[in-house]
């Protein structure tokens, strides 16, 4: 069981005072008057569309049931914003384009013209990544994105098995999963990802590495697992009146877990994340490693140098605030310069794979710290060094996971909550 809130608060509070010192100031406001973002040479872009047909209970994004009337504001509403940062941020190189939700699938033809804004007002320069649900992808849906000139494609499979779809919400069978699944593989995208979910309710080993089997056997050349995290548990898993699931037990997690790396290592998948695995040189699936970034739609993050950003998450409030010109933009906390060399660090770890060389130039005066903590992960079986390149073994890797579930969700889970109850919050602290 985790630790309690008050208790776990403490205990990053301590612990993140350490690290960044007492100069960070760990709350979201309103940006100050008159607040633009800095000028930029190159950032990546998200663009989250928030359509659904159905609300999976687990799942605590952004998101409004899907209404055909509803697209053609979202795409007006949405150029509008990429105008404003090509105008603010400047015309930009575009290393990549991440589009997430909801169900972009359900609104390509806003998806499309998005792209072709961002295309005449920024140089997009890198490749295009997009989420799909199996109930969208068709024939015309693998057409339409191919044409689109996206290169990496996820599906959310979840699991294989309609018991387990039943828990979460899904309402596809099984059947239409690996139907779309092949679909997508065999048609010549860079990279195919599947996500799938482990230690479910009543879910055991055999039939998660059922799952796995199925998935490559489908052809996905990444893999993404992860389990039901713990918003069920927090304000955010009331918001959803999620029933009847309970976060599986550290043993039930570790066993499943131990037995996702053995499964990987007989297939020839290797860990490029905590939760994602792949296969031969096909390029990595992420949806989260960016250096930098930009976000279009409601709720949508923005990574900039020297600060966090969001959007409003109400929806209305987004859409009629970027079709007026101004800022979407509810809530900022600036980076001190330890704060952005530990979010480095972080999303370092994220990857499993930490480059020694680059600590000095990054951390500062805190390498040397960081340093010693890794060779202590080593001693401990935690981590391995090759190369100048410090690696996560399976066990640093699952105690990280665990670590995250446990103290960065909270995070999110405090900063979803109160922009859920406010399109413009007074303040968040974290």
């Amino acid at each position: 069981m985790p630790a309690p809130l008050p208790l776990r608060r403490l205990a990053t509070g301590l612990v993140r005072r350490a690290l960044v010192g007492a100069g960070q100031r760990w709350q979201f406001d309103p940006p100050p008057p008159g607040w633009a973002p800095p000028r930029l040479e190159r950032t990546s872009l998200y663009l989250h569309v928030p359509f659904c047909r159905h609300a999976c209970p687990y799942c605590p994004y952004t998101k409004i049931r899907f209404d055909e009337t509803l697209v053609g504001g979202f795409t007006v509403a949405a150029l509008a914003e990429v105008d404003w940062w090509a105008e603010t941020a400047g015309g930009c190189d575009i290393t990549s384009v991440y589009i997430g939700g909801g169900t972009p699938t359900l609104a390509l033809d806003s998806v499309a013209a998005v792209i072709d804004r961002v295309r005449s007002r920024f140089r997009l320069t890198g490749s295009i990544a997009i989420e799909t649900n199996p109930a969208d992808v068709d024939a015309a849906t693998v057409t339409r994105l191919r044409n689109m000139g996206v290169a990496l494609v996820s599906l959310g499979v979840q699991s294989f098995h309609e018991t387990h779809l039943k828990v979460i919400g899904r309402t596809y069978p099984p059947a239409a999963a690996e139907a779309a699944l092949g679909r997508l593989a065999s048609a010549g995208f860079a990279s195919v990802n599947a996500d799938l979910m482990f230690a479910l309710p009543g879910q055991t080993v055999g039939e998660l590495l059922a799952d796995l089997d199925r998935a490559a056997d489908c052809g996905a050349d990444q893999i993404t697992t992860y389990p039901l995290f713990t918003f069920p548990y927090t304000p955010v898993g009331r918001y959803l009146r999620l029933r009847d699931v309970r976060l599986p037990n550290l043993r039930a997690r570790r066993r499943q877990y131990r037995a996702i790396c053995g499964w990987s290592a007989r297939r020839g998948f290797d860990r490029v994340s905590v939760w994602g695995f792949k296969k031969g040189s096909a390029p990595r699936y992420s949806s989260v490693t960016r250096a930098g970034y930009i976000g279009i739609g409601p709720g949508a993050g923005s990574h900039l140098p020297g600060g966090f950003a969001f959007n409003s998450f109400d929806y209305g409030s987004w859409s009629r605030t970027a079709l007026s010109g101004g800022p979407t933009v509810a809530l900022w906390m600036p980076f001190s310069p330890e704060l952005s060399g530990w979010w480095w660090l972080y999303w370092r770890l994220y990857d499993t794979r930490i480059p020694l060389d680059q600590l000095g130039g990054t951390l500062g005066r805190d390498a040397s710290r960081v340093r010693s903590w890794l060779r202590a992960g080593e001693l401990a079986g935690l981590a391995s060094q090759r190369d100048g390149t410090m690696t996560l073994t399976d066990a640093g890797a699952f105690w990280l996971h665990l670590a995250q579930n446990y103290f960065a969700l909270d995070y999110v889970n405090t900063l979803w909550t109160a922009a859920r109850r406010e399109p413009w919050p007074a303040a968040v602290s974290l």
